[in-house]
């Protein structure tokens, strides 16, 4: 049994002050909004705030907006161009304060909506109801649709963020913070081939930035470009010192063609780099096991645990991998340490039940899964373990312990439904029971998931054979041989990555 945990990167940021280079876009709207509407006021109240913030003259704007409000204080188009004014001195607080003074005398006072909009999203604020109701007045307008898609990236919910991305498109080109927000977007959905345009497109923006560069690597690595995302890739790896991400993933390309060396090689490089990185670690862990080395595993994470010796998923890990040396009581001292460590973490109950098991203690195996299950009622997995252990057993039907067994399985699949080992375990006791309707409707839910399933193909087969189904059977021995034949081929990828998104550090590098 592999890792259940793997490495997730790919850190993609969006920053909130992007805007802040980009005011004359909203001035420029609002002076057109504000010439129409204000055909009312005074000439000599007006034109010369507007005229000192188009020469960036903000305290000039400012003393003139003052006189004008002692005049006209109920004026929300004076408001309005104070919040300018205060935006222009970089008061992020008084331009706001002054937008939505404007907004309170004139709620839609489109100018000042704008306005508004632009400093809650600098600032961090929800500015959504603000942005929904600008699009009420100007439904095609390109930034708020793009300022809306942005933030439906932060809730991450793709589905709207694409929305609006797509009626922003010209805007969006020239701004690298949207374009990596539609493509965190895309990565999520799968559409790996336009997400790669998405952060070529950010990182032609912005070529120095290593995070623009990292992020189109991952997306060319996820849609199977693996020599293209290693050319990507190349300056950050060739740097001096090299970046401990682009390392890390360099690493994983490297393991994905085959060359096991190389991402050693990498990996150690990029625990150079950044002997904190926990992932790094974790990654190399998962090397060691994945090729059946875990004594060199084991050396890491000691390494590791000398750097952080309070990280409780580094013993986790060492624990698994000293069990798998068969070392085990000083693998239950490190899973009864991360448990110390953090009694919530995840694995660990499973992880003891593992131990137990490769020491033939069956009895303390079953009470390790059944507490891990107790402790984490929600994790599927678990309950799938503590069902393999009770079929261990060879229980009859009929005994507590197949019912156990049983409704363990179940359970798992109900907490995840595309968890084909838990259908297979499940197909299984049903063809020792008898159950043949039950062990093919397992079987077949576990092939929808997974159509390269060996054990679900045979337990069909069976099953059907046992049912006088024998129309199918013919096609599925040849599935199987072929799946046999070509094992190499159709082995699934060990280690899959996931893009995210996270707000930047003080100084916007990547941790």
């Amino acid at each position: 049994m592999g890792l259940k945990e793997k490495r997730a990167i790919g850190r993609v940021r969006i920053g909130p002050n992007w805007l802040s280079s980009q005011a004359g876009i909203l001035l420029a709207l609002s002076f057109f909004c504000i010439g129409h509407a204000g055909a009312q006021m005074a000439p000599d109240a007006v034109g010369p705030i507007i005229q000192a913030l188009r020469n960036h003259d903000f305290a000039t704007a400012l003393t003139l907006s003052h006189s004008a409000l002692e005049a006209n204080p109920a004026d929300f188009r004076i408001w309005t161009l104070r919040g300018m004014a205060k935006a222009g001195e970089h008061d992020s607080t008084g331009s706001l304060s002054a937008y939505q003074h404007a907004l309170r005398l004139e709620p839609n006072y489109l100018p000042a909506l704008e306005g508004a909009a632009h400093m809650e999203f600098q600032m961090g604020k929800d500015a959504r109801p603000i942005l929904t109701k600008i699009l009420e007045q100007r439904p095609d307008d390109q930034v708020s649709h793009m300022l809306l898609g942005i933030l439906d990236a932060r809730k991450n919910d793709c589905s709207g963020a694409l929305k609006h991305f797509s009626q922003s498109t010209p805007v969006m080109a020239h701004q690298p913070e949207a374009l990596t927000g539609n493509g965190i977007c895309l990565a999520h959905l799968n559409r790996y081939k336009e997400a790669v345009t998405a952060f070529a497109a950010a990182l032609e923006l912005d070529p120095g930035s290593a995070l623009a560069r990292y992020n189109l690597a991952l997306a060319q690595f996820n849609a199977h470009d693996p020599n293209g995302a290693l050319d990507t890739l190349e300056p950050l790896v060739s740097a001096s010192p090299g970046h401990p991400d682009a390392l890390a993933l360099a690493a994983q390309i490297e393991e994905s063609k085959g060359d096991t060396a190389q991402a050693v090689k990498l990996l150690r490089s990029a625990l150079l780099a950044d002997p904190n990185d926990l992932s790094a670690y974790l990654q190399f862990a998962m090397l060691s096991f994945d090729h059946a080395s875990p004594q060199v595993g084991v050396d890491i994470l000691s390494a590791g645990i000398s750097q952080m010796p309070n990280e409780p998923r580094l013993y986790l890990v060492r624990g698994i991998l000293l069990a798998q040396l068969g070392e085990f009581t000083r693998a239950a001292d490190d899973l009864n340490t991360a448990s110390r460590i953090d009694p919530q973490l995840e694995f660990v109950g499973v992880a003891q039940g593992l131990v137990q098991s490769q020491k033939h203690d069956p009895k303390e195996a079953l009470a390790k899964f059944r507490a891990a299950v107790r402790a984490h009622p929600n994790e599927a997995y678990g309950h799938f373990l503590l069902a393999e252990a009770l079929s261990e057993e060879g229980k009859p039907a009929g005994d507590p312990d197949y019912k156990e067994e049983i409704d363990e399985a179940t359970r798992a699949v109900q907490l995840n439904p595309h968890l084909v080992e838990a259908r297979d375990l499940l197909a299984t006791a049903y063809l020792e029971s008898g159950r043949m309707k039950l062990a093919i409707k397992e079987s077949r839910a576990a092939l929808a998931d997974n159509p390269k399933d060996e054990q679900a193909i045979y337990h069909l087969i069976l099953a059907l054979r046992r049912t006088g189904q024998n129309q199918e059977i013919s096609p599925l021995l040849k599935q199987m041989v072929a799946l046999q034949t070509n094992s190499a081929v159709n082995r699934s990828p060990a280690k899959k990555y996931r893009l995210y998104v996270q707000q930047p550090s003080a100084d916007g590098a990547l941790p």
